[in-house]
């Protein structure tokens, strides 16, 4: 009667220890998942600030370009206006 008492309280810890086991396993899969997940997310973040870099780049050479053909429309404007006010005169 003690040893069948015994022997059942072993087979208990031992299904409680496989239950933890299998469950120990299942935590370690979905931590594997979300480490993937999360270098996915690093891989995308780094390429997006590859994009901004680039584009902050492109944006100051159109704003050197269009800061020049500003200056030059006005000097246009500018001379067409001396022009048109020396043929008036």
């Amino acid at each position: 009667m003690l040893e069948d008492n015994r022997l059942d309280r072993i087979e208990q810890k031992l299904d409680k220890l496989a239950e933890a086991v299998s469950q120990i396993a299942r935590v370690e899969e979905q931590m594997l998942s979300v480490f993937k997940r999360m270098d996915r997310h690093e891989k995308r973040l780094d390429d997006q600030e590859d994009d901004i870099q680039k584009l902050t780049e492109e944006v100051l050479t159109n704003s050197h370009s269009v800061r020049a053909g500003e200056r030059v429309f006005w000097i246009g404007v500018a001379t067409a206006a001396s022009v048109l006010g020396y043929l008036i005169r």
